[in-house]
């Protein structure tokens, strides 16, 4: 299961199809015959032609991946491909974002079977890490069992796909089998825990694929999958944190309690599938395929003492942890037509409707200004993202006359809306209630914290529904002029009724040199509309506190404030407009040897205008901010962060891929697999505002600029063996990732360092029968964990503990080795 699989230009996978496992092949033995169908529009080609770097990753190499879900087994496979690290705020801790070339998941497009797939309802708005103002598409909800593979196009692909398509493409093929199915069960663990806290990460996953067979060659295939997992914990013991009441026992002082939890969180994911294709007679197809998904995902805050300012000692005598829970149901579904004679051309007319509804909410908390009256759950409202997309393509293949090779057409037509809704929650999640500690207590005086702990929930200020509109055409045309020489021009112009018009374009090439060694390279200029979530969100919470201005005890608010909001305008926000892209590549694809095959591509991603969010712009803590503010006719007492076009930047990258095949006589055969991928990223210029201009305050302070430049690693390399002997598969993996550096806004010294570490996964599978096959196997099995954070870091740390403290910029987490069994049974 811990298998890196990849099939980069050549199909990595189709080496696994030859062993003795018990799954049906799902690739060609001859991986250069691999077809994929992502990265144009106008003709199927196989991996060997394509003008584009493309992965293709199977089921088997999901399998050996040793992950329960699509976004992890995918960074374990693909060279640029990593999941965004840090935290990601209380309302996103189950949700990760993916990056491709270094750029967060707002940059990547993801299709299921070539179909645009709708994002999440979420926005990492509290996120310390690149994932930062992401609303990306959620993998976690696409079954594992549904997938037959997955194809990674790595390049820019506006001009054909449209807006989020900067980075590349990742399009997840469903199975089609007709008959036969699988059922698989696995169970894993981390090997260790900190305290009595989180239960070792213990995951149980279950999942089964079945195919029917429908009149005229037609299929129906299902599948689902069921994943309970418990929470892990990294963090050390809270030192000082018990604080006895009343009487404040001395004894608790110096003592150091388990009660934080930091790790993954609690989740409980239900998925269902069906993809289905039925010819209705020789010239039309009907096809349709949907998703079902329910999560249940609860994360940890900060724990409170009983004698904290945020704590009401009647109702939680000890102190308490809040817990932020989210309720997700999601779906998508799709309907289409298919023909290969309209007036000679090929067509596909399609509708696809996509929803993912999330409830927030905040249980075993309080709201500590309504005093010992607070609720302790807390329903903190609602947002919901839809998508509803319309396509119509078409493609032909025209002989010209001028060349041994048709010129192949691709065109189409696409309408599109999104919808977003925030609603309110309940009034005692965001309201404040008025309390005053009394006398006796040992906060008397003190006003405390609105809203529930850690996370208010949305006001009524905050609540509203939006739309936009879509409307966009594209044609992708296709030329071989020689045997060895192809070229590919795309171009796509769209219109928002939001943010007006835009146009792209791509021009491919590919050349084969010799007959061992081709040159490709494309160019290409592309865009991204700001998402609805970016252009709307707001929230705030509340806190009371001494005000180093003027020394009084003043509520002090952080607000999320969207766009064109009296107080984000005030601090120089402007209108959302596109981000614009441009992408340059080059590569070489060799094949030195029959059993050897290499490719190496260069790019540079220039990405003008990137929608960024502000550091914190305090009016509390900077009188320069509070001026601004005073001047507009709004309260000074608030911290406002808001997104905006605040930065241009360049995205410099090596992706290198080589795959061996060898032959050990008697010894069985086996698959070496290196992948390395080399980033830097470089702020080009900061577009501070106006209104900033002679204060001294940066728009983007060093920790937003750090996570664009520091917090994914500039290198990972992986080096992979798989082993077929007999009824055996070993894989063993070894993977380097290089240092990464979360910073701090205020200190340097406050940053959180991770040095260089090398991460080795294990899996053994042995093929009982045809049938059955046993898997055993571990991630990190060394349990390398990152270094402990030093004295000052901790200081801004998220949570207070003593060591062991980890960062969560960590790009191969906190928990250290994960250990699991696998069971599948074929039929």
């Amino acid at each position: 299961m811990v298998s890196i699989g990849l099939v980069s230009l050549y199909g990595h996978g189709a080496l696994a199809d030859e062993s003795n496992s018990p799954r049906p092949a799902g690739q060609p033995a001859d991986a250069l015959e691999t077809v994929v169908v992502t990265g144009t529009r106008a003709e199927k080609r196989t991996v060997a032609q394509s003008l584009a770097p493309i992965d293709v990753i199977s089921a088997d190499d999901l399998a050996r991946s040793g992950k329960q879900n699509l976004r992890d087994a995918l960074a374990a496979q693909v060279p640029s491909y990593t999941n965004d690290a840090g935290f990601t705020g209380a309302t996103g801790i189950a949700v990760k974002s993916a990056t491709l070339r270094g750029l967060g998941g707002n940059a990547v497009l993801v299709l299921v079977n070539g179909k645009r797939r709708h994002n999440t309802a979420q926005i990492f708005h509290q996120a310390s890490s690149t994932a930062n103002g992401q609303s990306p598409v959620d993998l976690d909800l696409i079954p594992v069992a549904a997938v037959d593979h997955i194809e990674v196009l790595r390049d820019g692909a506006a001009a054909q796909y449209g807006s989020d398509a900067i980075a590349g493409v990742i399009n997840v093929i469903l199975k089609r089998n007709a008959s036969g199915g699988q059922a698989s069960a696995l169970y894993g663990q981390f090997g260790q825990r900190e305290g009595s806290k989180g239960n070792f990460g213990a995951t149980g996953q279950t999942s089964i694929n079945q195919g029917f067979e429908l009149p005229n060659e037609g299929f129906f295939n299902l599948s689902a999958d069921i994943k309970i997992q418990e929470t892990s914990n990294a963090a050390g013991a809270v030192p000082d944190r018990t604080r006895i009441y009343p009487g404040d026992d001395p004894r608790e002082y110096g003592k150091s309690r388990y009660r934080q939890i930091m790790g993954q969180p609690r989740v409980q994911t239900y998925n269902a599938s069906y993809n289905m294709e039925l010819p209705l007679n020789e010239a039309l197809d009907f096809y349709s395929f949907s998703t079902f998904s329910h999560r249940d995902s609860t994360g940890f805050g900060t724990f409170r003492t009983a004698v904290s300012a945020q704590n009401i000692p009647e109702i939680y005598a000890d102190g308490f942890q809040p817990k932020f829970r989210s309720v997700e149901d999601d779906f998508q579904g799709v309907f289409g037509l298919k023909g290969d004679d309209l007036l000679g051309w090929g067509w596909d007319a399609s509708t696809s409707w996509g929803r993912n509804d999330l409830s927030l909410h905040n249980d075993d908390s309080l709201n500590a200004s309504f005093g010992p009256d607070s609720p302790t759950d807390f329903d903190n409202g609602q947002a919901i993202f839809s998508q509803w997309t319309n396509n119509f393509d078409v493609n032909r293949a025209f002989d010209t006359g001028l060349f041994k090779d048709p010129l192949h057409v691709g065109a189409g037509l696409e309408y599109r809306t999104d919808t977003y809704q925030i609603r309110a929650g309940e009034y005692a999640s965001y309201a404040d209630g008025g309390y005053i500690y009394p006398e006796g207590s040992p906060n008397a005086g003190k006003r405390p914290n609105a809203g529930s702990a850690g996370w208010g929930g949305f006001s009524p200020a905050a609540a509203g529904s939006w739309e936009r509109s879509n409307t966009a055409a594209y044609v992708d045309l296709t030329q071989k002029f020689t045997d060895a020489w192809e070229v590919s021009v795309a171009g796509r112009f769209e219109h928002y009724s939001d943010v007006g018009d835009t146009a792209s374009g791509k021009l491919s090439t590919r050349y084969q040199l010799t007959p061992t060694l081709a040159v490709r390279g494309t160019i290409n200029n592309g865009f991204r509309a700001p998402s609805l979530q970016q252009q709307h969100f707001s929230s705030s919470t509340s806190a009371w506190g001494t005000s180093p201005i003027t020394g009084e005890l003043q509520q002090q608010v952080t607000n999320y404030a969207a766009p064109g909001s009296a107080a984000a305008t005030a601090l120089g926000s402007k209108k959302l407009k596109p981000e614009k892209s441009r992408n340059y590549s080059v590569g070489f694809v060799a094949t030195p040897a029959s059993n050897l095959d290499v490719t190496v591509d260069f790019y540079q991603i220039d990405i003008k205008d990137r929608i960024l969010q502000t550091s914190s712009l305090s009016g509390l803590n900077d009188p320069n901010i509070a001026a601004i503010l005073a001047a507009a006719g709004l309260d000074t007492n608030q911290s406002v962060v808001y997104y905006g076009n605040l930065a241009d930047t360049r995205t410099r990258g090596i992706d290198l891929v080589a795959d061996y095949r060898a032959e050990y006589g008697p010894w069985g055969r086996g698959k070496w697999t290196l992948t390395s991928t080399q980033q830097l990223h470089e702020i080009r210029d900061i577009k501070e505002p106006d209104s900033l201009a002679g204060t001294g305050v940066q728009v983007l302070g060093r920790d937003k600029q750090g996570n664009l430049e520091s917090a994914v690693p500039k290198n990972k390399t992986s080096l992979q063996h798989t082993w077929f002997i007999h009824d055996f598969e070993v894989t063993l993996k070894e993977t380097r990732y290089s240092s990464v550096t979360g910073k701090s806004q205020y200190n340097a010294n406050r940053d959180e360092k991770i040095k260089p570490a090398f991460i080795t996964d294990l899996d053994v599978g042995y093929n009982v029968s045809d049938q059955l096959k046993v898997s055993v196997g571990g991630l990190n099995i060394f349990n390398e964990r990152p270094e402990q954070l030093s004295a000052q870091a901790k200081l801004y740390y998220l949570f207070p503990v003593d060591n062991p403290a980890y960062s969560w910029y960590s790009p191969y987490g906190v928990d250290g080795g994960y250990y699991y069994a696998r069971l599948d049974y074929f039929w």
